[in-house]
């Protein structure tokens, strides 16, 4: 019995090693076509343009997050717990992210086109929203997620990325207009929407368009709103930043301030990958010995932590000369801006984290609550620095934010002592309290 029991133990491991392994497959191809292509393109555009593009995305990553309801977290967990409602739970997603993105749309349409925004930019901000709408198709890859079968996902996704990146650089051979390169971000999510459908056929589980329930819309709903919240609010500390720079200091100065944060997200996409794609497990463990779960994640949070405190150590060390040579000397000035934001990724790493455990715990509430206050206090922090300090400020504003967010709060909410002390296991080999 005993060995079979590690039979079973092994390959539950393998699939779950072999599941992380193609989504990290292809969120390597991600940041490679990110990095290289992004460099071609901020090249291209040089600061000021680039700055637009980069305002104009953050505005769309605002949208996403609305409209992704969560349910990257919520219908994944359900599709675990209950999947025999596979097709009747993805549709009920599907139809709430539509009528999300749609409500989405005519908001940044009132909002946009009412403001004192320059004419571009309002033309550029109502294209990039469209995109929105096909960001419900997701709910194909995240039925692959609560499957373990990430293959899949990831072969999706690394064709929609191979096509448009090819699209991309064409343009720049072209020297297309910026407003090509904005219908060329809205057209990467209708691409990938169109071969998700694809999967979804070859399959069996393509009839989703056609169900749903209000039964399972309310319950999910119930979960989906502080996730929602907390999902914004993750934004506007991971992006506010972006708009900010806009207001206080101009689209040249966001086009610097995002280059460098390129350099930052392409490391901080692959911790947040591996907590995605264990989140199966994870519920799995929660199901399981309450010991083992615990020694788990204190693992899973050590090897986030030292991992992106090795890279910030390592481009940190070169930043100048990597800005330099990847993006060209116009933006050497974002030198300063990677050396601090590179430490972010290590209290981001450890929110990443501490979202899945939010999730399997119930927590949505608390999450948003405090990712909510988190935000505010970031908006303060960039009002106080960004006049002072310029980007570097923003920076600054965005460590202190991630670090307050996903650590500091832990000391103060009787709740999360087991978390606190699972953060302490991992980082120091020891609780601290």
């Amino acid at each position: 019995m005993i060995a079979k029991a590690q039979i079973l133990k092994n390959s539950t491991f393998r699939r779950y090693f072999l599941n992380s392994s193609w989504m990290l497959a292809e969120q390597f191809l991600r940041i490679l076509s990110g990095v290289f292509v992004g460099i071609y393109i901020a090249r291209y555009l040089g600061p000021e343009e680039f700055g637009v593009l980069s305002y104009v995305l953050a505005i769309a990553t605002f949208m996403i997050a609305i409209c992704r309801l969560g349910m990257d977290a919520i219908l994944v967990r359900e599709l675990v717990s209950a999947p025999e409602k596979r097709l009747l739970l993805m549709g009920t997603a599907f139809w709430m992210m539509v009528v999300a993105a749609l409500c989405c749309c005519l908001l940044v349409g009132v909002v946009v086109w009412s403001s004192g925004e320059i004419l571009s930019v309002k033309v550029y901000a109502s294209i990039i929203a469209v995109s929105t709408i096909f960001t419900s198709f997701l709910v194909v890859d995240f039925y692959f997620q609560s499957q373990v079968k990430a293959k899949y996902s990831a072969i999706c996704k690394s064709l929609a990325l191979f096509l448009m990146a090819l699209v991309k650089l064409c343009l720049i051979f072209a020297q297309a207009d910026l407003i090509w390169f904005v219908v060329a971000f809205m057209v990467d999510y209708a691409v990938l929407a169109v071969i998700l459908v694809v999967a979804a056929l070859g399959n069996n589980c393509s009839g989703f368009f056609r169900l749903f329930s209000w039964y399972d819309a309310r319950q999910m709903l119930r979960s989906a709103w502080p996730l929602v919240l907390g999902a914004v609010a993750i934004q506007v500390y991971m992006r506010i930043d972006q708009l900010m720079i806009r207001n206080m200091l101009g689209l040249h100065e966001v086009g610097i301030y995002s280059a460098a944060v390129r350099v930052y997200e392409a490391w901080a996409i692959v911790t947040a990958i591996i907590t995605v794609s264990l989140l199966p497990a994870i519920v799995k463990l929660k199901q399981g010995d309450e010991a083992n779960y615990h020694k788990r994640l204190a693992q899973l949070f050590g090897l986030l932590i030292w991992m992106s405190v090795l890279a910030a150590i390592a481009v940190s060390l070169v930043s100048e000369n990597l800005m330099v040579l990847a993006f060209g000397g116009a933006y050497r000035a974002a030198a300063p801006v990677v050396d601090i934001i590179m430490w972010t990724a290590v209290f981001a790493a450890m929110g990443s984290v501490s979202a899945r455990y939010f999730n399997v715990e119930k927590m949505e509430r608390k999450f948003a609550l405090r990712t909510a206050l988190a935000a505010l206090v970031n908006v303060g922090l960039n009002f106080l620095l960004i006049p002072i300090y310029g980007i570097e400020g923003a920076a600054i504003a965005t460590l202190a934010c991630t670090f307050f967010a996903n650590y500091l709060m832990d000391w103060f909410d009787r709740d999360l002592k087991s978390l606190l002390r699972i953060k302490h296991r991992a980082m120091f080999g020891r609780s601290l309290g």
